[in-house]
């Protein structure tokens, strides 16, 4: 075999290659056939299920979002004595809603309203409290009282019509203070769910149901197992197998398939498939006799074995191109390979291919080697970046002050900060030092951007405010530094500040805000008030521009807090922002702390609520304890 030629010697191993592959390709396909055929039927199972549950999602979610916002609305209208003309309207406007019922809570007891739609046009309105309440009412106005969300009742006959099959999403109405003054159940006809099911298309006669969440039969070909019947309850012999697996995967509203021996088939095997509602706890199932599923068997590997000889034919002719063709591919791929290693487009007279593979190897593997190096050299550019970096962070460590230690004549202070950058470097300040011997200076800002170019700004601004507090008024010094920051400030570069000057003897500070986030106090008493004033645009941005100021006090054991918007705009790991009104209310938890110990305290809560998401803005914290 050897000394053959090479064409000789590709042709026959190509030939008894192709020729093993098909044979084991038709073998796989006898094999697989049932794999393939169940897979096509589980697929349409699917397909038809997905409809399904997507018209019924429609109707639900339609219905949901309108009981919301009528709930929203009702003490508006309740208000103004318009309350049944306004619900009549929405159910001649929305005809997925077949009525409303309403409980409120009033000063003399409890109101009831039922409207039902018996036409388009005529509407009947109930005072009754029977007709305003249905089987789990109660456990369901427990449940939405305590959350923003409201809830599906279980299926139920509507009292007006027990053959009419219905459910109902209750809402709760609140008023402006969020304080619950009733529930809104907007009802749907769940006679659609009948229609939608009879027109699902099932293959090799097959048959389909919804279930309900404990199992109940909400619709069937047999129309007296609904709301008779329970999936969980049937005869051990339907689920031979795996029956606690399959009622757990159905219970926990999740997607599955497998064989079963139902009695609508005259326990036959059968084959099924489940899969849930969205926005409800229903089912949909859809089974499909077993003897029915591999009738097109045969005809499939016929059709294989067809296929598989007419590939062999088109193989066996395209080996024979290929072999006349073979010298003519092999010039053009070295060729081209020459050219990917010089960058040349032209190639010399060199004609032994393999001569010129093995130089064009050898030049590649010299350009490999100069981006080897070239990468190397990068990786040193960036270890020295970081070292710069590295060292920024400890000139901008030392900027900032140390603890603070007032000494036993300054005992009525008691002041903790902390700095939590998002990058190795941050745009955020603060700062606190004595302008004499009874007035404490406090400070706190923040940089627009992040990096280098915010920390540099930072070290300036904070060199300022040390070199410009010469007077006792906080809105002069504001005025000094913006002036100072402005004039060379190239990359326009802004500073959110807020600056105060406390008496440490009588507790009055005065204080400017340019445009920082308004600081919160917290009084011995546990009562939170904010410094809501802003004093003028942030510092840098214009120069001359004159900033106002106020005053406030502090009295024995109030705390005063200072944050930057890295807190307020810190997100959890589903993107919902901490804000201010979870701030505000984490301060009014803070127990008799000292000032360490209250900043540690809001920095622990807002680690708790950030969790496992990345940090996005550079945090600050500062809290003044004034003890006199």
């Amino acid at each position: 075999m050897n000394n053959r030629s090479i064409i000789f010697q590709l042709s026959f191993y190509i030939l008894v290659t192709v020729t093993v592959t098909v044979a084991i390709g038709v073998y796989l396909n006898y094999n697989f056939s049932r794999r393939i055929l169940m897979q096509k039927i589980e697929e349409n199972a699917i397909y038809q299920s997905d409809k399904v549950t997507n018209k019924i999602a429609h109707y639900v979610v339609t219905a949901q979002e309108v009981t919301r916002n009528v709930s929203a609305q009702l003490p508006y209208y309740d208000e103004n004595g318009k309350l049944e003309e306004f619900l009549t309207n929405v159910l001649k406007m929305n005809r997925i809603l077949s009525g409303f019922r309403l409980e409120l809570k009033g000063d003399d007891g409890k109101r009831y309203i039922a409207i039902f739609a018996k036409s388009e046009k005529e509407f009947l309105v109930l005072h009754d409290e029977k007709y305003c309440q249905f089987p789990n009412f109660v456990e369901i106005k427990s449940i939405v009282a305590k959350q923003t969300e409201g809830l599906w009742s279980d299926p139920f006959y509507c009292p007006l019509d027990t053959s009419l099959l219905v459910t109902s999403f209750t809402e709760a109405v609140r008023n402006s203070d969020g304080t619950v003054v009733g529930y809104l159940s907007g009802q749907i006809n769940l006679n659609f769910l009948a229609k939608l099911v009879a027109g699902i298309d099932i293959e090799k006669g097959g048959l389909s149901f919804i279930l309900s969440k404990d199992g109940t039969f909400l619709t069937h070909p047999n129309p007296t197992w609904v709301m008779k019947k329970n999936i969980y309850d049937i005869p051990e012999k339907i689920f031979p197998k795996k029956r606690a697996e399959y009622e757990g995967m159905m219970r926990s509203h999740q997607e599955g398939s497998g064989f079963a021996f139902p009695e609508f088939f005259g326990y036959e095997k059968a084959w099924f498939h489940f899969s849930p509602v969205p926005y409800t706890y229903w089912t949909v199932v859809i089974i499909v006799p077993a003897n029915k599923l591999f009738l097109e068997l045969d005809s499939l590997l016929r059709n294989v074995i067809l296929l598989s000889t007419l590939g062999l034919i088109a193989v066996l002719l395209i080996i024979v191109y290929i072999m006349r063709k073979m010298l003519s591919p092999l010039s053009t791929i070295a060729k081209s390979i020459k050219r990917l290693s010089t960058g040349d487009i032209r190639v010399g007279d060199q004609r032994n291919e393999i001569q010129m593979l093995s130089s064009s190897l050898n030049e590649l593997q010299a350009r490999y080697t100069k981006y080897v190096n070239e990468q190397n050299q990068s990786k040193k550019d960036r270890r020295k970046i970081e070292k710069d970096l590295k060292s920024a962070k400890e000139i901008q460590t030392a900027i900032i002050p140390a603890e603070f230690n007032p000494g036993r004549k300054m005992a009525v202070i008691d002041l903790y900060a902390l700095l939590d950058p998002a990058e190795t470097i941050g745009g955020d300040l603060y700062d606190y030092f004595f302008v004499d011997s009874t007035h404490l200076l406090f400070t706190m800002g923040d940089v627009s951007g992040k990096g280098i170019p915010a920390a540099l700004f930072m070290a300036v601004a904070s060199t300022l405010i040390k070199g410009k507090s010469t007077s006792l008024s906080a809105h002069e010094i504001v005025e000094h530094v913006n002036n100072e920051l402005s004039l060379q400030n190239a990359n326009q570069n802004f500073l959110t500040l807020f600056l105060g000057i406390l008496d440490i003897e009588t507790g009055e500070f005065s204080y400017c805000n340019a445009a920082h986030n308004y600081p919160y106090i917290l009084t011995a008493s546990g009562e939170v008030r904010t410094l809501d004033k802003t004093h003028g645009l942030p510092v840098g941005v214009y120069s001359s521009k004159a900033y106002a100021g106020d005053t406030g006090y502090l009295k024995a054991g109030d705390r005063i807090v200072l944050y930057t918007d890295g807190v307020t705009d810190c997100r959890d790991e589903s993107g919902e922002f901490f804000g201010n009104s979870n701030l505000a209310q984490t301060i009014k938890t803070i127990p008799d702390f000292s000032a360490k110990e209250s900043t540690l305290y809001i920095f622990d809560r807002l680690k708790e609520f950030r969790g496992e998401a990345d940090q996005s803005d550079d945090i600050s914290l500062m809290v003044i304890r004034y003890k006199g």
